[in-house]
């Protein structure tokens, strides 16, 4: 992707644009995935071959806590991967993982607070949940690509920026949250038709999300930009910095 393409997109364009990025870094997005959740994803499946969670409860903790830190750099590093792509620049899989520890404690705080605000939302019916989760879509990338004071400043951030376009952000959830369970639903309809290798189909499952889920990043990550394009200028503000117009350090 090149620089040039910083414009406002619709849903079908921010989703091809999501899948050319990731088609284009896939060993890139991939290697981060592996590195970050592999050791993760390696004792969650031994512990479910072992007869599962209350058979190794402590080692299904350590997978729970390793999983989550795991996740939160893979997504800083994967957003961070997929801005640099946008933006016309090579990304490095050693520069993503390192920048990506420096936001770990603020991705933390912002995705308690968004998590536990979204839950107080849904015990008010489903409907206003859904409204806060589309408000808050773009809270990881606002963590990651901005220089914000601490992370519950990101959350007024994707508040501002998703607002009047919540209806594209829960389009974007729809495809692509659909296209993570996709695995699911295809091992778990193969173990139905064939008896005993329901572990290994539940095994297949899990690792076909951990490949697919950069694509998350992408579609979100793109979305950020669409907005801060329609609502920032952001397009005309970076081409000046481009050409020397610009005398401050760009934010990403």
């Amino acid at each position: 992707m090149a620089t040039y393409q910083l414009r406002p997109m619709s849903l079908g364009e921010i989703l091809d644009g999501a899948l050319a990025i990731y088609r284009r870094y896939f060993a890139t997005l991939v290697s981060i995935a592996i590195v970050c959740e592999g050791i993760p994803a390696v004792m969650n499946t031994y512990v479910l071959l072992g007869g599962g969670m209350f058979a190794h409860p402590v080692l299904w903790l350590v997978a729970f806590v390793f999983s989550g830190i795991g996740g939160m750099i893979a997504a800083a590093a994967t957003v961070w991967v997929i801005s640099e792509a946008y933006l016309g620049r090579d990304p490095a899989m050693g520069d993503a993982l390192s920048y990506a520890m420096g936001k770990l404690m603020q991705l933390f705080i912002a995705g308690m607070v968004k998590y536990l605000l979204v839950l107080v939302a849904l015990l008010f019916f489903i409907v206003p949940g859904i409204v806060v989760a589309c408000g808050y879509a773009v809270v990881v990338q606002a963590v990651v690509l901005e220089d914000l004071p601490s992370g519950t400043d990101a959350l007024a951030r994707s508040w501002y920026l998703t607002r009047g376009h919540k209806g594209k952000a829960l389009g974007i959830g729809f495809v692509v949250f659909a296209l993570i369970l996709l695995p699911l639903f295809i091992t778990g309809a193969l173990a139905v038709f064939v008896p005993g290798l329901e572990t290994t189909f539940s095994v297949g499952g899990q690792l076909l999300q951990l490949l697919i889920y950069p694509v998350v990043s992408c579609a979100f990550t793109l979305f950020y930009y669409d907005l801060r394009v329609r609502k920032e200028a952001f397009d005309l503000d970076h081409l000046g910095r481009q050409i020397g117009l610009g005398v401050e350090p760009a934010e990403v």
